[in-house]
C-alpha cells in the first residue's frame, strides 16, 4: 500500500479516533497507569515521559509508571500498546518518526498505525540541531554549503540509523542546498555523536539533548536549528531556513497515543492533563534544561499534523531512494 492509500485510511480513522470507543468508567484512573516508552532510558522521550508521569500521577491520585520497552526502532513498545486493552491503562509516548516515517520504510510492521492506535495529544518538541565537529571550516550554514560544494561527496554526516529522522533531516538539507554528502548510519544517536566528537564524521542532525552539553563545552559547533524558529536553549543560533536554505524545516515532536477504540472520556482526561502539565511554567523551566520545548496540541490538530508530516517525509524518502531491510 502506498503513502496515499495509507493517508486515505488514516483519514477514515480520524472519525473513529474523535468518536472514541465505549464509555469508560467515570472514576478513571482507578489504578496504576502504564506509560510505555519504546526507547531506552535516558533519552529525550524518556525524560519528558517521566516528567509528565510524575505530575499526572499527583493530579490523578494514582501512579503513572513509565516502562521502557526498547528495540526494533521503537516497534516493540509501540506494538505492545497497539495490542493492549482499550481502557486507558496502557498508553504510549510516541515520537513522530514512528507514526509518520516507520510505515513508509517497513513493509512488515507488527501494527497498523491508522488502525491500531489512537492519537491523544502532543506533549513536547525536541529541537534538532545541525551540529559539526570544530575542525569543520564553517561557522554558518552558508559557509558549510560552500565547503560541501567545493568538496562534493567528501563530507560525511552521521545518523541514528537508516531512515531515522536524523537521516531524513540531513537528506532534506542536502537536497534543498544542492550538495552531496556521504551518509554514515549508526545504531543510535549516542554512537553517532561519539564519532562526531572524535572527528570521524563532520556533521550530525541531532536531537538537542544529545549535543547540547558538548556545544556548551565547545566540543561541537551548532550551525543552526532545524525548526522554523530559534530555540531558547541555543541563543544566537538561527533556523536553517533563515541561515541559507529558505523553506527548510525538520521537527521532532512527541505525543501520547493509546490503543484503538480508546474511550472518549479517557482521551479527554489525558488531553486535559497534558494541557495542564505541559503548558505550566514549571514544565517550561524544567524541560528547558534539556532543550525540550513543552507544547499541547489536541487530538484533531494532532491527526492533521501526522498526515502532513507523513506526506513530507514520503517525498524525501522517495527522492533519496531510502530503503530499510
Amino acid at each position: 500500500m502506498n503513502i496515499f492509500a495509507r493517508a486515505a485510511g488514516a483519514g477514515l480513522a480520524v472519525a473513529v479516533w474523535l468518536a472514541g470507543g465505549p464509555a469508560a468508567a467515570a472514576d478513571y484512573p482507578a489504578r496504576t497507569v502504564k506509560l510505555i516508552d519504546a526507547f531506552s532510558p535516558g533519552g529525550s522521550t524518556d525524560y519528558m515521559a517521566r516528567y509528565f508521569a510524575s505530575r499526572a500521577g499527583e493530579a490523578w491520585g494514582q501512579p503513572v509508571v513509565v516502562e521502557n520497552r526498547p528495540g526494533a526502532a521503537g516497534q516493540i513498545g509501540t506494538s505492545a500498546v497497539a495490542k493492549a486493552a482499550a481502557d486507558g491503562y496502557t498508553m504510549l509516548v510516541l515520537p513522530n518518526e514512528i507514526w509518520s516515517v516507520a510505515p513508509l520504510l517497513y513493509k512488515n510492521l507488527p501494527f497498523d498505525i491508522g488502525r491500531d492506535l489512537t492519537p491523544v495529544a502532543s506533549i513536547a518538541k525536541v529541537p534538532i540541531v545541525m551540529t559539526v565537529h570544530p575542525s569543520v571550516a564553517a561557522n554558518t550554514v552558508g559557509e558549510f554549503i560552500d565547503l560541501a560544494r567545493k568538496n562534493p561527496g567528501k563530507l560525511t554526516f552521521g545518523s541514528a540509523g537508516e531512515g531515522t529522522l536524523h537521516h531524513l533531516s540531513a537528506e532534506l538539507f542536502q537536497s534543498m542546498a544542492g550538495i552531496q554528502m556521504v551518509h554514515v548510519p549508526y545504531k543510535g544517536t549516542a554512537p553517532a555523536v561519539a564519532d562526531l566528537l572524535g572527528g570521524q564524521i563532520q556533521l550530525v542532525f541531532s536531537p538537542i539533548s544529545a549535543v547540547l552539553p558538548h556545544i556548551k563545552a565547545g566540543k561541537l559547533k551548532a550551525l543552526a536549528v532545524a525548526d522554523t524558529v530559534p530555540v531558547a536553549a541555543l541563543p544566537g543560533v538561527p533556523p536553517v531556513a533563515q541561515a541559507g536554505v529558505p523553506g527548510y524545516a525538520s521537527q521532532l515532536w512527541v505525543s501520547v497515543v493509546g490503543p484503538k477504540n480508546l474511550p472518549r472520556e479517557v482521551v479527554d482526561k489525558w488531553g486535559e492533563q497534558i494541557q495542564r502539565v505541559m503548558l505550566s511554567a514549571d514544565a517550561r523551566a524544567t524541560l528547558a534544561a534539556q532543550g525540550i520545548e513543552p507544547e499541547y496540541l489536541p487530538q484533531q490538530e494532532l491527526a492533521r499534523r501526522f498526515a502532513a508530516d507523513a506526506a513530507k517525509w514520503e517525498k524525501v524518502i522517495r527522492e533519496a531512494g531510502i530503503h530499510v531491510q
